[in-house]
């Protein structure tokens, strides 16, 4: 390829270089005639201005004359236009058309939309400010003068409306008014010689277009950025920028949007950070892959945006959606990707779970964590958390997963904590991925310990299993204890201890079978005859045995959460004897729990 070429769609109505047909608007003449400005201006070398005198309200502004109706328009063009009041505080709030763009087919038959305010855009500061309009805005107009003929497209007003008069000076300016879709257009670049957003904005502030601006440390974006088109690609490769999606409140949704084009483009973003400046603004900005083009975001940040479109040779690594629109995988790879707070009712479509790994979702309080699981088959889920989504199976539509099959038998393999499942139809088997739990004890010289008795179980109560949760009852029968334990998130072959039993037969550590989610029984070693009475606490076992000949005690779980854990090995009953060894940790959900006990001879 060659160098990158930043071009624009946007065509002029006026660049404010000369009078032409500026004129103070006919029904409001209590300013001055327009002149032209050699000071003032921010595109070129001069701009309009306009003396306000004594006025105040909307009783002043200047009028461009087109000469003729914009030729075919097509839906979904704006118009843009440079406006500055210097004196910021002088104009009505936003809402009260504080400054306004108007756009008609008569000098008297204009629409007019709310533009700036005293309380919006540069003006609780002042400066230019650069407003898109769209006069097919679907809110309509703001204001309506005469009665314009919808689709024709002449004449051009600026209209402040001023709290108090401004006697001194030419405090109402205007510069560069423009049409079309607002369209910045990346195309080639080369070794070396990289598209970047610097680029961008040297040729877009060299031009005034108002697409993409530099400001502070970051830029100001509205508009369509497209990367490539149908007959050139573009090789964009950029760092370390933040950019903020301009407000255009009088446009429509699909305003601010990035495309990519071309299968031949390469796209290269690593920790750019996109902000929309009011997540509840109109167009929030989004994205699209048109074409199946080289996409690679790494540690990227995108803040209230829309949807994301992506395509099977973007590659997203690290990537952060916080608050963002529904994100279509379309084959796309995520890795160590985070879905924040996503107020779409999807979070992620996705086609292909294979390519996507340790990516965590968090909810909003509404919508799908992921839709897929279109046929029936097992599918793996690697690496995925989900955060505050539905905590049961169900169709209330905060479940973590959307299964779309609807028949058949979807198993879905997990690690960590279960997700809920809304199913249209399928038969839904989860499969945990279990962890092992291991304890090694070793005298200080590195020998191994066998028969030492190894404990360890619950510490406190941030865990997803019991700890010192006091049980409904005991009751005893024979040597079978059965607990009434509400909720107590065990399965059979766990082990707990008990405490706090009346009977000392009913105290210690046992192996349980489980009855229901609310009950479970164990085996004594003796026949008490009667139930016990007290407060009975249960605390859950997640290791209990005697050491082998290679010193080790393990087993093997699932686990929805990490689990801390305390305890000790011990060998007091046989010679030779140790010491106790204290053990603490945490068994976590997805690699689980390994320690070494050091015992010290006690002979």
């Amino acid at each position: 390829m060659t160098v990158p070429s930043y071009t624009t769609d946007l065509q002029t109505v006026s660049l404010c270089d000369a009078i032409g047909t500026w004129i103070e608007i006919p029904s409001r003449k209590s300013g001055s005639a327009p002149i032209l400005e050699d000071r003032a201006y921010i595109e070129g070398s001069k701009c309009i201005s306009q003396a306000t005198g004594v006025a105040t309200g909307k009783t002043a502004g200047a009028q461009f004359d087109y000469g003729g109706n914009i030729a075919s328009w097509v839906s979904g063009w704006v118009i843009m236009m440079w406006q500055f009041f210097q004196a910021p505080k002088v104009i009505d709030t936003w809402a009260n058309g504080g400054m306004r763009i108007g756009i008609g087919s008569g000098s008297g038959d204009v629409d007019l939309w709310n533009a700036q305010g005293n309380d919006y855009g540069r003006n609780p500061y002042g400066g230019w400010g650069n407003v898109a309009i769209d006069p097919e805005y679907a809110g309509g107009y703001d204001e309506r003068v005469g009665t314009p003929t919808a689709g024709n497209y002449r004449y051009f007003w600026s209209a402040p409306n001023m709290l108090l008069a401004v006697s001194k000076g030419n405090p109402h300016c205007i510069d560069a008014v423009r049409y079309g879709r607002g369209e910045l257009k990346i195309e080639y670049g080369e070794t070396a010689s990289y598209g970047t957003f610097a680029g961008i904005a040297t040729q877009n502030d060299a031009s005034r277009w108002g697409l993409l601006q530099a400001e502070g440390t970051g830029y100001l974006w509205k508009g369509l950025m497209s990367f490539g088109n149908s007959t050139n690609a573009c090789d964009f490769r950029d760092s370390n920028r933040n950019i903020t999606v301009d407000d255009t409140p009088r446009t429509y949704a699909a305003f601010n949007k990035i495309e990519i084009n071309n299968a031949s483009s390469r796209v290269d973003w690593t920790g750019v950070n996109i902000t929309t400046l009011d997540e509840s603004g109109l167009s929030v900005g989004s994205f699209e892959m048109i074409n199946d083009a080289t996409v690679n975001f790494t540690s990227c940040v995108f803040t209230g945006m829309n949807t994301f479109i992506f395509d099977s040779n973007a590659v997203l690594d690290a990537v952060t959606f916080r608050r963002c629109g529904q994100v279509t995988q379309a084959g796309a790879a995520f890795d160590n990707c985070i879905f924040d707070e996503s107020p779409a009712t999807i979070a992620l479509v996705a086609d292909d779970l294979t390519a996507i790994s340790d990516c965590d979702f968090v909810s909003d309080g509404n919508g799908y964590a992921i839709e897929g699981f279109s046929a029936a088959g097992s599918y793996t889920l690697d690496g995925l958390t989900f955060t505050d989504y539905a905590s049961s199976d169900g169709s209330t539509g905060d479940e973590a997963l959307h299964v779309l099959a609807s028949s058949g038998t979807v198993t879905i393999n997990y690690t960590g904590a279960a997700p809920s499942v809304h199913s249209a139809g399928a038969t839904i088997v989860m499969v945990g991925s279990s962890v092992d739990i291991t304890v090694t004890v070793k005298t200080a010289a590195g020998v191994n310990i066998e028969n030492a008795r190894v404990l360890l179980k619950a510490k406190d109560g941030t865990g997803p299993f019991p700890f010192e949760e006091t049980v409904t009852s005991i009751t005893n029968s024979g040597t079978t204890a059965t607990v009434a334990h509400t909720g107590h998130g065990m399965a059979s072959n766990d082990y707990v201890q008990i405490a706090g039993a009346s009977l000392l037969a009913n105290n210690g550590v046992f192996q349980i079978t489980v009855n229901s989610v609310d009950e479970y029984e164990y085996t004594m070693g003796s026949t008490p005859g009667s139930s016990p009475t007290g407060t009975i606490k249960c605390t859950f076992v997640a290791l209990y045995g005697l050491s082998s000949a290679l010193g080790v005690v393990t087993t093997s779980r699932e686990y929805g959460s990490d689990q801390p854990v305390i305890g000790w090995a011990r060998k007091s009953t046989s010679t030779p004897f140790y010491k106790s060894a204290p053990l603490i940790g945490a068994v976590d959900d997805v690699d689980g729990f390994t320690a070494i006990g050091v015992m010290i001879a006690d002979e």
